[in-house]
């Protein structure tokens, strides 16, 4: 099982450039792939100026559709352009997932499977019930990349 924490966080924000994704789970990792290849060769996230230069990767839902972002940490203050969108994530308990992988979307990938398809299901005192989520890079090494994914939890 991945390594991971229960940990009260303070709120913050990430704005973020995005795209919805659609299909099935399967296609939409797919799109995700996709999706970061263009950030990256565009060089897009460079334009952001954030409180970190960590990228995050947010999966959020909106009206029955799946919306995925990528951007950076920002100060409350900062207003988002017609086609960014700021990510409020509230103050509150959370889900930290740490881990490493070797390259950016491998460790995104390593910290949703285990998220959803691990801890929360056997969590008991704790349960996600919506809202957004968020993978991002704290590092990189001669090992590969490293990072955290953060998942807005309530108490049951």
């Amino acid at each position: 099982m991945a390594n991971y924490t229960i940990e009260t966080k303070s709120a913050f924000t990430v704005l973020g450039l995005g795209t919805v994704l659609t299909g099935d789970f399967p296609s939409m990792g797919q799109q995700k792939s996709v999706f970061w290849q263009k950030i990256n060769a565009d060089h897009a996230l460079d334009k952001l100026t954030g409180i970190n230069d960590y990228p995050f990767a947010v999966n959020e839902a909106i009206n029955g559709e799946f919306h995925y972002y990528a951007g950076r940490q920002v100060s409350a203050d900062v207003t988002a352009t017609a086609d960014q969108r700021l990510i409020e994530f509230p103050a509150g308990k959370y889900l930290v997932i740490t881990g490493e992988a070797a390259d950016q979307m491998g460790l995104y990938n390593a910290l949703e499977g285990p998220a959803f398809g691990e801890i929360l299901p056997q969590l008991t005192d704790y349960a996600y019930v919506g809202g957004p989520n968020t993978s991002y890079m704290t590092g990189k090494d001669e090992n590969g990349v490293h990072g955290e994914m953060l998942v807005p939890l309530v108490e049951k």
